[in-house]
């Protein structure tokens, strides 16, 4: 939703190559460097295998290392910052060089895309598959349609059903049903819905409730605004890049986490490892994210005065 706001926005506004170059230095400054310093501290500690698998991970292939190995990596949970990256190339040339007109085509088109690319998997193919972006570009693909529904009046049907509460309730029924325990016997048809149909209902209702924290005064959704919860979105980048991390190295350098297996340990256990993620997220936010973020700024303004 964010990204494809932002490059309708550009659209026009200057050279073709100018905004690429813009677009994608603040797409990397954003990104790139709390990764890279996780990626550091996982190197010194010895977890994860960075110091192996480094090469995927700082060129963003983790998801094709995954696909190729058939395997998680100690680093695994890189994989979908790897295809937001392969999103971006590709999401780019669309959003800016497509005619405004067969926009909402090529947004149903990758909507439809992932459950047919991820049909393969029910044919037989390694489920693997699954972490590259054809089958994933249904969630991104649900964000541009938020987006594109905004700004096009004739998708106006589309954005009052995307902000109408009961279609949001309907997509979550529909999502806890097909996530249901199923019976002996159906394994074609769980595999079916978990694997091709599942994945695109939960975009869909994450498209509803994008759009519906776009309206003041949803009363279900007030939570949000919550200073607690603000901030928590402002660390999030730091949670992800580095919750896969930290239990790994705890494993290995305390020798009392291996111990803590009681119900009740493993409930401190936990709380030990969200503590220090948010430790660490905290940190990142302040002296690598923050700072990134003020020369993204700047680098903005420089291109605006270019032009």
């Amino acid at each position: 939703f964010l990204i494809t706001s932002i490059l309708l926005a550009q659209r026009g506004t200057a050279p073709a190559g100018q905004l690429a170059r813009g677009f994608f230095l603040r797409r990397f400054l954003r990104l790139a460097p709390p990764v890279y310093v996780a990626l550091l501290l996982a190197l010194v500690l010895g977890v994860a295998g960075v110091d192996r698998d480094w090469p995927y991970h700082v060129t963003y292939l983790s998801n094709v290392q995954i696909a190729l190995q058939e395997r998680w990596s100690g680093a695994g949970h890189l994989w979908t910052l790897a295809v937001e990256q392969h999103f971006y190339m590709l999401w780019f040339p669309l959003m800016i060089f497509v005619p405004r007109a067969y926009l909402p085509q090529v947004v149903v088109g990758c909507m439809l895309l992932a459950p047919a690319f991820r049909m393969l998997i029910v044919f037989g193919a390694s489920p693997f598959i699954d972490v590259l972006l054809p089958a994933q570009i249904d969630g991104p693909a649900a964000g541009a349609l938020v987006a594109l529904a905004r700004q096009t009046p004739a998708l106006s049907r589309v954005d009052r059903l995307l902000s109408n509460s009961a279609c949001l309730i309907a997509f979550l029924v529909l999502v806890f049903v097909l996530a249901a325990p199923w019976p002996e016997g159906t394994q074609i048809h769980s595999i079916f819905a978990g694997w091709v149909v599942l994945p695109t209902l939960v975009s869909l209702a994450a498209a509803c409730l994008v759009r519906q924290c776009l309206e003041p005064g949803r009363p279900l959704l007030s939570w949000l605004e919550h200073p607690v919860a603000r901030h928590l979105g402002k660390i999030s980048y730091g949670l992800y890049v580095f919750h896969y991390f930290v239990p790994q190295a705890l494993f290995l350098h305390v020798d009392a986490i291996g111990l803590m297996q009681s119900a009740t340990l493993k409930i401190l256990r936990a709380l030990i490892w969200v503590s220090i993620t948010c430790v660490l997220a905290e940190l990142c936010w302040r002296f690598v994210e923050q700072p990134m973020m003020r020369l993204r700024r700047g680098s903005g303004r420089t291109a605006a005065r270019h032009r």
